[in-house]
C-alpha cells in the first residue's frame, strides 16, 4: 500500500512539472492601459515592445483602439516604448533628427516590463519630450534675420533616451519679431544659440546656460515650453517657463 501511494505521489508531481513546463512557454498577455492619455493631445501611438536581442512586437493604433488593447508577447525581461509625434521612422530604431530640422513634437512611454507571467498590465503615461521655444526680439531694428539653436542631441533611442549627436535647427523672424523652434530634450546645459543678418554671425551666446539658471529642468518627466525676449541691441535676456508665475532676466555676455 504506501508503495502504491508513493507511486501515485509521484505521477501528481511529474504531471505538475510538466504543466509547468508548457505554461513557461505560453506567452504573456500585456494589457495596456491608456485611461491617463489625453486623447485629444495623443491621437495615435506606435506601440514597440524589444527583447535584449531585437524587435519582437510592432504595431501603429489610433486612440479608437486604446480601450481594451493588449498583446501577446514572449515571457521575459522586455523594453517597452511607445510613440506619438515622431513621424515615418524605422521601428525600433527611435527617432534621428535631421539635421538643420528642429525636433518632431514627441510624446515617449518608456519601460521595463517583466513578463513572466500569463498577464500583465502597464498604465500608460506618454511623456511630452519636447520643448517649444518661442523668440521675441525686442527693440525697433529686428537686424538678425535668422535665429540658430545649436545642441548636441540629435533625437531619441530606441529605449525613448536622448541620443548624442549634432543638432541645429533655424528660423527667421515674423513681422513682429518673433519666431519659433522645437528643442529635443537636453543632456546638458551647452545649447548655443546664434544670431545671423543672413551674411555672418552676429552674436553667439550659450543659451543653455541660462536657461538653467532660471530652473528649468530637462529631467522633468514632461518638459515645460519656453519664451524668450531678448533686446539685440542692449543684448538683454527675459526667460519665462510655460506655467511658472516668475520671469528670468539676464545681461546676455556675447
Amino acid at each position: 500500500m504506501p508503495s502504491r501511494l508513493l507511486i501515485f505521489i509521484s505521477l501528481v508531481i511529474c504531471a505538475g512539472c510538466s504543466i509547468k513546463e508548457k505554461r513557461s512557454l505560453c506567452p504573456c498577455r500585456l494589457v495596456l492601459d491608456f485611461s491617463e492619455v489625453d486623447t485629444a493631445v495623443i491621437s495615435s501611438a506606435d506601440v514597440e515592445v524589444a527583447a535584449p536581442d531585437g524587435l519582437v512586437f510592432y504595431d501603429q493604433i489610433d486612440s479608437d483602439d486604446y480601450e481594451n488593447y493588449f498583446v501577446n508577447i514572449p515571457r521575459g525581461e522586455h523594453r517597452l516604448c511607445l510613440w506619438h509625434g515622431r513621424g515615418d521612422c524605422v521601428a525600433g530604431e527611435g527617432l534621428k533628427i535631421p539635421y538643420g530640422e528642429d525636433a518632431p513634437p514627441v510624446y515617449i512611454h518608456s519601460s521595463v516590463i517583466e513578463a513572466e507571467c500569463e498577464q500583465l498590465s502597464e498604465i500608460v503615461r506618454m511623456r511630452k519630450n519636447h520643448c517649444k521655444i518661442t523668440i521675441i526680439m525686442k527693440g525697433e531694428d529686428y537686424t538678425p534675420v535668422e535665429i540658430a539653436l545649436l545642441g548636441n542631441v540629435n533625437g531619441y533611442a530606441g529605449d525613448g533616451c536622448p541620443s548624442v549627436g549634432e543638432f541645429r535647427c533655424s528660423s527667421g523672424l515674423d513681422s513682429d519679431g518673433i519666431c519659433s523652434m522645437v528643442l529635443p530634450r537636453q543632456i546638458d546645459d551647452s545649447l548655443i544659440m546664434e544670431l545671423d543678418d543672413g551674411t555672418e554671425v552676429l552674436k553667439k551666446f550659450t543659451l543653455g546656460g541660462y536657461i538653467a539658471e532660471s530652473g528649468y529642468d530637462w529631467s522633468a518627466p514632461d518638459l515645460e515650453d519656453i519664451t524668450m525676449e531678448l533686446d539685440f541691441a542692449v543684448t538683454h535676456l527675459t526667460l519665462v517657463i510655460q506655467g511658472w508665475e516668475k520671469e528670468y532676466e539676464f545681461d546676455v555676455v556675447i
